[in-house]
């Protein structure tokens, strides 16, 4: 019996070879004249519509490139480029990961820290692009879902968890709540119903009230840049002013008349103050040129290092650079609105380049 078998199966598979060739002579015989050209036709059409399907996705990932490229104001290197050219682009788009920082960093102090972590928060809320309770809980969330995984990081190093004036702790909680603004931020609301105490004022009803963003400032797109200056005129604002009992110090705006040597220099006073209350080992200004009317800021060891080079990693909308919000908003107290300034991070701290308006 079991010799028989592949004789049965040979003639099975005879019998379907034959019936598959009865149905092809079938399917010949009737697409002849207006059917055989319809035929025709059909395929062709698939083939014209494949070819367009193709030549659409690959503009479209061209396109999306290209608004990539465009949103990071990179080009793409020349046929001519060199090696390194291609490698400083590589390093522009993508940027390496953050690597723990592991070298002593100064304490904060309380007040400093608190200032620095307000800011950000009245700034979001006076943009109202989210109620102010959902924003708490999304903060929640993305910190208990990444404080582990920053812990293990730092091994043997131990945070200490609701001490903002530690630099291991501040340098995760200021992170984590910028990462939570930028990720609410594209996806902002006009209305929304935020919790409220009954005795704020009279549009709290239930310990609700209905929000309703400005409309000057309804494009989403906006609110980075309106964030960026804010949050850095209210640090700039508790330096100078004091915050919370606290004096630090700060100087105060300089007259537009003001030489370029004189805005250089309370700059670095500006910085001088930062230090002070444990914002970095050591932070100057260098590389002065008037002509250009451009200096440098180099910070060595930062309190935001990992962080921030972690928002610049994650390409984030906005990122905790306050020194850069607190220089650009003296520069526009000082009536010198419109300065540029290009910041790249290191292992060891922040370098930046700054270009202000003609």
């Amino acid at each position: 019996m079991l010799a028989r078998r592949p004789a049965r199966t040979a003639h099975r598979n005879d019998h379907c070879k034959a019936s598959i060739q009865r149905r092809r002579l079938l399917v010949r015989a009737s697409i002849v004249g207006d059917s055989a050209e319809g035929c025709s036709t059909s395929y062709e059409r698939r083939d014209a519509m494949e070819d367009l399907h193709h030549r659409h996705r690959t503009s479209r990932r061209g396109a999306l490139l290209s608004t990539a490229l465009g949103a990071l104001s990179l080009a793409l290197p020349t046929p001519q480029a060199t090696g390194a050219d291609l490698a400083e682009y590589l390093s522009r788009a993508f940027p390496p990961p953050p690597e723990p920082v592991m070298f002593p960093r100064n304490k904060l102090t309380q007040p400093f820290a608190v200032l620095l972590m307000r800011s950000a928060y009245e700034a979001v809320d006076d943009l109202d692009f989210i109620a102010m309770n959902d924003f708490q809980k999304q903060f929640w969330r993305l910190r208990a879902s990444e404080q582990e995984a920053y812990n293990l990081q730092y091994d043997p190093l131990k945070p200490k968890i609701g001490d903002i004036s530690d630099s291991l702790y501040f340098d995760f909680i200021s992170y984590s709540q910028f990462a939570t603004i930028a990720r609410e931020m594209p996806k902002g609301l006009q209305v929304f119903r935020e919790y409220c105490e009954e005795e704020e004022n009279k549009t709290c009803q239930d310990r609700f009230r209905v929000v309703r963003r400005d409309a000057a400032i309804a494009d989403n797109n906006v609110l980075p840049g309106l964030f960026f200056s804010m949050t850095g005129d209210r640090i700039y604002t508790g330096l100078k002013d004091g915050f919370r009992n606290t004096q630090f110090g700060a100087p105060q705006p300089l007259p537009a008349s003001a030489s370029f040597t004189q805005v250089t220099a309370d700059i670095q006073a500006l910085l001088d103050v930062c230090v002070k209350n444990g914002y970095a080992l050591k932070a100057e200004v260098s590389d002065v040129d008037e002509a250009a009317r451009s200096f440098k800021v180099k910070i060595l060891g930062p309190a935001n290092l990992w962080g921030l080079t972690s928002l610049n990693y994650r390409r984030a909308v906005v990122t905790n650079c306050y020194d850069a919000m607190l220089i650009d908003a003296f520069l526009r107290a000082s009536g010198r609105p419109g300065a540029r300034y290009e910041l790249s991070t290191n292992s060891s701290g922040i370098e930046e380049t700054w270009v202000l308006a003609a």
